[in-house]
């Protein structure tokens, strides 16, 4: 009987302990499994917290950047640099005219702004017309047409809206004669000059004409319009003779980049053109 007694308690007793050794293992994998999956789900949640910032700030700064791009991009197409030595020489010509400057500040404003506006007109358009050309020289090859960082549309618009401004700022601002000289200089710079690059040597006698009118228009801005002045056509032909030996210097020490964009220079009649 004791012995039987024995027997089961011995068989309960290592029932227990193996069920006792399943158990325990099996809770503390639970626990294990409970903490580490707490642990990888707070892994994954900074890691997507982390993504959502980091993915954040690259659009910002993306948009930034194309807003910073989109802005020297108009100024490109605006020919900004060019553009203010066009507003330089109008100035000069306003000064030279004799005004007092305190009395005229705003005629001398709406001069230089509209100026700014039809000179950055003509150089849109010139850029318009010339897309094909201009990927074919490399000094040029960045520009914002030909790399597409705007859309021919965009240019177009640009373009006519300063067009529009600068003339009726000058219109209203200064007088008619000054109006019409900015827009005839639009179309002697976007239009003949840029028609006569590919096809004519004459074409820089043309485009030192646009070069030579804006200190014209300081003259007659400040003047009320006396285009025949002595001292207005002596202001004018000083610029256009001085622009030739620049042009004939810069077509002689580059035949070859010109000769890629198809411009007809009088400088490259003599070097195998």
């Amino acid at each position: 009987m004791t012995t039987m007694l024995s027997s089961g308690f011995a068989k309960k007793f290592m029932l227990r302990q193996r069920n006792a050794s399943q158990i325990i293992p099996y809770s503390r994998g639970s626990r294990f499994l409970s903490d580490s999956t707490r642990t990888s789900s707070a892994t994954m949640s900074l890691r997507d917290n982390a993504n959502a910032s980091t993915e954040t700030l690259p659009d910002a700064d993306r948009r930034t950047g194309s807003e910073a791009s989109k802005t020297a991009a108009y100024l490109d197409l605006a020919k900004a640099r060019l553009s203010a030595l066009v507003v330089t020489t109008t100035a000069a010509g306003f000064v030279a005219a004799g005004g007092p400057l305190s009395d005229q500040a705003a005629l001398a404003g709406c001069c230089i702004v509209g100026t700014a506006l039809c000179s950055s007109s003509a150089a849109a358009f010139n850029q318009i017309f010339e897309i094909d050309r201009d990927s074919k020289m490399k000094r040029t090859q960045k520009r914002p047409l030909v790399v597409n960082t705007l859309s021919v549309q965009e240019a177009t618009t640009a373009a006519a809206v300063w067009g529009i401004s600068g003339t009726s700022i000058l219109a209203l601002g200064t007088d008619p004669v000054t109006a019409s000289l900015g827009l005839a200089n639009i179309g002697l710079y976007a239009g003949i000059y840029t028609y006569m690059k590919p096809r004519s040597i004459y074409n820089t006698w043309v485009g030192a004409v646009v070069g030579a009118i804006p200190p014209v228009m300081g003259w007659t801005a400040a003047t009320g319009g006396s285009l025949l002045d002595l001292d207005a056509m002596l202001l004018g032909t000083t610029l256009y003779l001085w622009q030739m030996p620049h042009f004939f210097c810069a077509q002689l020490h580059a035949p070859s980049r010109l000769q890629a964009r198809w411009i007809c220079h009088a400088s490259c009649v003599g070097v195998g053109w």
